[in-house]
């Protein structure tokens, strides 16, 4: 990644506030600019482990790793043994590489003898690499050294006891680890003695008692036995120890790539980043720039796929360019972990480069000046970028001639709008704010400024260019008041400014957006009321056919009981039964069948339905309008005999009926289901028409009302507005909204609102 890129959009100080997580030091140096890439398999897989070790992170760390590569290299160069702290720190590189296994869940991979190498390596020596002096080895050695030695002392002291008038002192000395008798010069003790020294006088004499020497030979030689030993160990850990070095190569590969990605977790966790979608155009919702930390005001940006070249202008220190290097940072972050300081909403393209030119580059030793830095720069970009390149230019054209430094940014940018993927530049020029407007492939974009408080609010505008507020910045910096209020007045009797045009633009705009608003209201509640009158249509036919239906179920049953009677009528003729009072009733029993026929002929009969397919006895037919199942038994001209469902025979119209298709299926009888949304305690509207968004409005106040909840969350973003002001509109008027109001700034500000129900 081009250097200056790095160091204009502080990528460099983001990346050592992850590597302040690193484990271990070939682990931090390995994160780096370097592994930004454009291979979209690459930053997924590296996302996928960063976004498993951040469900990791709330355990307790691995180990830290400390430095071997020079180990390494020692062992290469020479075949000697290993420093003990050498040794040591191979022991604590491999306790480290188990403890991260099993962080990852990898405890199958293991190796037996690296842990037993590890274990006896740490166990034997102390943090210097010197062995210990309770080394299970090494305790026989002391034991017979401390028996020495207090054989020595006793043999001291009998002496010393025995020629009490010839020593100089109540105790022995010490001299180069031997114990020795301090003896007068004329004591006759010293012809039994072995004489190693005297003191500065001469007076006194340095005596070893035969006996002694013995002694102090034994101790000397138990030391050295102990060295020895001790010399022993450190050797074969040493060997041992040598002999893993080629496996801790491929282990150092691991732990390099496990320490960038577990670094990213831990930082991505607590500057709470995510991973954003990918697709061809540019969407950055509430970005922040890692280095401002949590006052930052989120930033929004959103490009179209083909917008080629973006120009933001506004007031200074509006947030300009630190939305510029917020963009940049952003893909830089995406490239190289899969993660930014974002929304996860958040859609990013894959750049194959990003070029930058921020900052002054005047150099005395060069001799060149700003602006003759910057054009070196900028040609320099223009020759290298491609049609995937992301370019970013601050105060593009400035430090010459205005209008020549206009002409020349215009040209520039319409260069870069044709050759690289996508240009960001900062400008106050306004001939570059208007070429913006007449380029279709070029958007204007300002920084929001509060005319009332006259403080920027950082949030950009799209679609709109930024007056400079240079007098306004002047007043917030100090400048004395004689100076603003000449300023001002200049300004005020010359021609109208651009920023009297812009407010006017605005003021339009918000005009025209609010007529818009009002209208799509008058349209949805007409098609509110258009489904409502739709709704109860369906509804009437429904309860309609219901009752006829039931009309049916009703013959149905008057048939039954018929045939209960005509069975015992005709069970009367059989046995000669037959009276008078019988037969009247049989006479009325038939005129009371033939009107209930008349009756169930009238219900069916209803305006033709057009059927040309021929009738054949057996079809199966739906009559009249309530789509009466039955079937046809003859065909009688232009009059069908059919036999209804419930048992009736009758005969009608040919156009009454219609054939019964065999996926039509039986009409079912009127039900009513209750409604399946869910309230939610937060919505998020933002990328929705108005239309859609009141419409999810009406399903959500609903399932709130329904569910008893007292209030919620109406996430729209800023925008341009049209969004926020027709979800205001709409809540003003619903009787259940006892109040609605912005969040406050930490937690969306006007990009979001609260509504409270009754």
């Amino acid at each position: 990644m081009d250097e200056r890129t790095v160091r204009d959009i502080e990528l460099d100080k983001v990346l050592e506030g992850v590597r302040k997580y690193s484990l271990s030091p070939e682990g931090r140096e390995g994160i780096s600019p370097s592994l930004f890439t454009d291979n979209p398999v690459a930053i997924e897989e590296r996302a996928a482990v960063i976004d498993r070790y951040m469900a990791l992170s709330e355990g307790e760390a691995p180990d830290p790793f400390p430095p071997v590569r020079d180990l390494f290299e020692y062992s290469e160069r020479t075949h000697a043994d290993f420093h003990g702290s050498d040794v040591r720190r191979i022991g604590l590189f491999l306790a480290s590489y188990i403890s991260m296994l099993r962080y990852i869940g990898e405890e199958e991979n293991i190796h037996e003898e690296d842990r037993i190498l590890s274990d006896d390596i740490l166990s034997s020596l102390d943090t210097d690499g010197a062995v210990y002096d309770d080394h299970p080895r090494l305790r026989p050695l002391f034991k017979e050294l401390e028996r020495v030695r207090t054989e020595r002392m006793r043999s001291a002291s009998s002496f010393m006891h025995d020629n009490r008038d010839s020593i100089q002192q109540s105790e022995p000395m010490y001299r180069n680890e031997r114990i020795v008798i301090p003896l007068r010069n004329d004591s006759k003790a010293v012809n039994s003695c072995y004489v190693s020294g005297s003191s500065s006088s001469g007076s006194t004499l340095f005596a070893e008692p035969f006996e002694l020497v013995a002694l102090n030979n034994e101790a000397v030689i138990a030391r050295e036995r102990i060295k020895a030993e001790k010399a022993k160990i450190l050797h074969e850990l040493s060997q041992r120890a040598r002999g893993t070095i080629p496996f801790m190569k491929k282990m150092l590969e691991r732990v390099i790539i496990f320490d960038f990605h577990h670094a990213f977790a831990v930082w991505a966790k607590r500057m709470k980043a995510h991973h954003p979608q990918r697709g061809e155009e540019l969407s950055l919702i509430d970005a922040v720039h890692p280095l401002i930390g949590r006052n930052a005001v989120p930033v929004t940006v959103r490009l179209g796929k083909d917008i080629r070249a973006v120009v933001f202008s506004g007031a200074n220190a509006g947030g300009k360019t630190v939305t510029m290097k917020t963009i940049a940072l952003s893909a830089a972050l995406n490239q190289i972990s899969g993660y930014v300081t974002a929304s996860e909403l958040s859609v990013l393209p894959l750049y194959s480069a990003i070029y930058s030119d921020i900052g002054d580059g005047q150099s005395i030793q060069d001799a060149a000046s700003t602006f003759s830095s910057h054009m070196k720069n900028i040609a320099s970009i223009a020759r290298r970028c491609d049609n995937a390149s992301l370019v970013i230019l601050d105060e593009l054209g400035s430090g010459t001639d205005p209008e020549e430094g206009a002409a020349l940014s215009s040209a520039i940018l319409r260069y870069l709008s044709q050759h690289a993927g996508l240009t960001c530049i900062t400008s106050h020029y306004s001939q570059v704010k208007s070429f913006a407007y007449s380029e279709e492939n070029m958007m204007n974009a300002s920084m929001e400024f509060d005319e009332r408080s006259g403080l920027p609010t950082y949030r950009v505008l799209e679609g709109i260019p930024g007056d400079s507020h240079a007098v306004a910045t002047a007043k917030r910096m100090g400048m004395p008041k004689e100076i603003t209020d000449n300023a001002s007045r200049s300004l005020m009797g010359g021609e109208e400014s651009s920023a009297r045009i812009i407010k006017a633009l605005l003021s339009k705009e918000r005009t025209l957006d609010r007529k818009i608003t009002e209208q799509a209201l008058k349209n949805r509640e007409i098609e509110k009321l258009r489904a409502e009158l739709s709704e109860k249509e369906n509804k009437l036919h429904s309860l309609e056919n219901e009752l006829r239906r039931d009309g049916v179920a009703e013959l149905s049953s008057y048939l039954r009981e018929s045939r209960k009677t005509l069975e015992n009528l005709i069970s009367d003729i059989r046995t000669g039964k037959l009276t008078s009072e019988k037969i009247h009733k049989a006479k009325a029993f038939m005129k009371d069948v033939e009107e209930k026929k008349e009756s169930e002929e009238k219900l069916i009969e209803e305006e033709d339905i057009p059927d040309d397919t021929p009738f054949n006895p057996g079809d199966e037919v739906l009559c009249g309008k309530a789509s009466t199942p039955g079937k046809v038994l003859e065909v009688n001209g232009s009059n069908l005999v059919v036999s209804l469902e419930n048992g009736l025979r009758m005969t009608i119209k040919r156009s009454m009926a219609r054939h019964r298709r065999r996926e039509e299926p039986r009409k079912a009888s009127l039900s009513f289901s209750g409604s399946s949304r869910k309230a939610s305690y937060t919505i998020d509207l933002r990328g929705l028409t108005l239309e859609e968004a009141l419409q999810r409005m009406d399903d959500q106040m609903e399932a709130a009302i329904l569910s008893g909840m007292g209030t919620f969350g109406i996430i729209h973003g800023f925008g341009d507005g049209i969004l926020s002001r027709g979800i205001h509109d709409y809540l003003s008027k619903r009787r259940e909204v006892k109040d609605y109001y912005f969040a406050r700034p930490e937690d969306g500000g006007m990009g979001k609102t609260y509504v409270e129900l009754n």
